[in-house]
């Protein structure tokens, strides 16, 4: 009796351990396909979301111009921008994927940085992706993370 319970003691502690970990791996993107980037049309305004790990999220509205693999990206509300400039950022889209930056001066002091993202068109709905920000001072360096989501209603 007692090398039945142990048994069924360490089968339900392994399927514990394998559903706790099984949970951390749950996608937040969609699990289908990205668009054919033959499709692709992300011009217009998107709402987005930012978390960072150097500073409060953000969110708000923001506009995507261009074509032919360039591309513009404008925070328009919802991020602080000192100089606006960083609001701004510029790139290319290769397939499915936009790889945008920027970079400028942002004090007094020489200070500069510089931002790049990495985002994946699922949709023309749906863009995701991450970015990383470098601030270069003659003081020091720091440097942070980004994950962006943007979304917007269908034929927008």
């Amino acid at each position: 009796m007692k090398r039945t319970f142990m048994c069924v003691t360490i089968v339900l502690g392994l399927l514990m351990v394998n559903c706790f970990a099984a949970a951390q791996d749950i996608p937040t993107v969609p699990l289908t396909k990205p668009i054919n980037p033959k499709l692709i049309n992300i011009t217009g305004t998107w709402k987005y979301e930012m978390i960072s790990s150097g500073g409060p999220p953000a969110a708000g509205t923001c506009s995507i111009t261009g074509g032919k693999g360039g591309y513009t990206l404008v925070l328009q509300s919802g991020a602080v921008c000192k100089p606006k400039s960083m609001c701004t950022f510029t790139g290319q889209l290769t397939g499915n994927t936009l790889i945008l930056s920027n970079s400028d001066k942002v004090d007094d002091e020489g200070g500069s940085v510089t931002n790049a993202m990495n985002l994946t068109v699922h949709s023309n709905e749906l863009i995701t992706g991450n970015g990383s920000s470098r601030y270069v001072h003659p003081d020091g360096e720091r440097h942070w993370t980004e994950t962006m989501t943007m979304t917007r209603k269908k034929g927008k």
